[in-house]
């Protein structure tokens, strides 16, 4: 058996096939065995079990062997054993010792590195191993520490920080990436590096370059602010990116049976990087605002979809009052009631006098179109207002004081009274200074009756 080489490389879910010349030196007829060791029995296929060889005659066998894939096929360095062995005599046996080194890449040198796959991917939340050989190739003991360049330190978890190996031997270590599920896990392809530091001797190093793909986070939320808006002041609606990758919103608003109307009317398309907040700005308003009332609520809806139809509907209120509050027609009610018993009271309380001032005679023979001021000799009989000092008329009798008496007239004449001055009269009895009181009644009913006759009124709701 011949073999033209004894070390071997396959990546994990690669296969590799290994040929083998096989040859009868004897003067017989050889029936032969072909068979591999240390390594699964799965990984290696072979054209025959048996091989036919007449006296002379060599031939050449391929062997196959093909590790499964990443995450399965693991990295590693195996001693593969190829034997040849005769049916005829089970003591003649042939072997040959190769290596099989597993590995998608391999960092030669004092510090050997062996990784099953150089791409990984991950879901931001999620986590994905990266499982790694080291090998020491030297002829000392050494330990080695691992990092990682290229992905943020709280990314990565080593089971160990540090690793021990004796000449030759190998151990292999799993590395855990989890990226969080924000912003902050970009989405892409990112480039980092392994690297293997020797303790022992410092200054030797080992690195692997590999890349990690961080698949894409979609993911917002939405808030209307303020949710109760008065009419035709600004209301925002906040829009935060969560997700990993710029996404492209549509903000708009509407109104449940159109009573409200909104600037901008139409919705909008905002683009909000990863990580990032956008505020949209709209103004609602009442499409017909009442004319008397006070305050009313209008609801509307604002709402944020993302491209694959994802949508937040906000709910919002914009409040709106009457061009003149409730109040006013029952106030201008009443200050037309109180101005007209105002105008009732002056009317009929006008003419009264004070009880403490002096009272005035009422002029009750004297007709309207008659002057005060009669001619001494001329004065007609009829409206003659001749008053003797000595004998006053029994209904109109005064009392007149002292200090304001009148002058006497010569016999003959009449008195004459001044022009300017009320003619002095007796006090009413019971002291309401001249005011009739039968007149007050009448009044408060003119106050009273609009009042009552309004509570009175059909379909009035108390």
């Amino acid at each position: 058996m011949h073999l033209a080489t004894c070390a071997f490389t396959v990546a994990p879910g690669q296969g590799i096939s290994i040929p083998v010349l096989v040859y009868n030196q004897g003067g017989e007829e050889e029936v032969l065995t072909l068979s591999i060791r240390g390594v699964p029995s799965d990984w290696v296929s072979v054209p025959s079990p048996l091989i036919h060889l007449a006296p002379g005659e060599q031939r050449e066998m391929a062997l196959t062997v093909q590790p499964p894939a990443f995450p399965d096929g693991r990295a590693g360095r195996y001693s593969l054993v190829i034997q040849v062995a005769s049916q005829q005599g089970p003591a003649e046996v042939v072997e040959k010792t190769c290596t099989l080194t597993v590995a998608a890449l391999e960092v030669a040198g004092r510090i050997g590195v062996l990784l099953a796959a150089t791409e990984f991917s991950v879901v931001p939340g999620g986590s994905t191993p990266i499982p790694l050989v080291l090998l020491n190739q030297g002829l000392d003991a050494d330990t080695f520490a691992l990092s990682v360049e290229g992905i943020a330190p709280g990314w990565v978890y080593a089971p160990v920080a540090t690793v021990s190996l004796a000449p030759g031997q190998q151990q292999e270590v799993t590395l855990t990436v989890q990226p969080p599920a924000s912003a902050l896990a970009e989405a892409g392809r990112h480039p980092f590096r392994i690297q293997v530091s020797s303790l022992g001797v410092p200054g030797q190093a080992s690195a692997a370059e590999c890349a990690l793909t961080i698949a894409a986070l979609l993911g917002f939320s939405a808030e209307l602010r303020p949710q109760r808006v008065e009419a035709g002041q600004p209301a925002r609606v906040l829009v935060e990116n969560q997700g990993n990758v710029e996404q492209t919103f549509t903000v708009g608003w509407q109104s449940p049976g159109d009573q409200v109307v909104f600037e901008p009317g139409q919705a909008r398309q905002v683009g909000v990087p990863p990580g990032e907040v956008s505020l949209i700005e709209f103004r609602p308003a009442p499409r017909n605002r009442p004319f008397l009332g006070g305050e009313v609520s209008l609801p509307f809806l604002a709402y944020v979809q993302t491209p694959d139809r994802e949508t937040k509907n906000l709910a919002g209120e914009v409040v709106t009052r009457g061009l003149l509050p409730g109040w006013v027609l029952p106030a201008v009610g009443l200050a037309l009631l109180a101005l007209i018993a105002t105008i009732v009271l002056i009317a009929v309380l006008g003419g009264g006098g004070s009880g403490a001032g002096p009272t005035q005679v009422p002029v009750t023979d004297l007709p309207p179109a008659v002057a005060t001021e009669v001619p001494p000799t001329e004065a007609p009989p009829a409206v003659a207002t001749e008053v003797p000092l000595t004998e006053a008329p029994p209904a109109v009798a005064t009392e007149v004081p002292p200090t304001e008496a009148p002058p006497e007239a010569p016999p003959g004449q009449a008195v004459q009274l001044p022009a300017n001055e009320p003619a002095p009269t007796k006090e009413p009895p019971g002291g309401t200074g001249g005011v009739k009181l039968p007149c007050l009644p009448a009044a408060f009913g003119l106050i009273l009756v609009p009042l009552l006759v309004r509570s009175r009124r059909p379909g009035r709701k108390d």
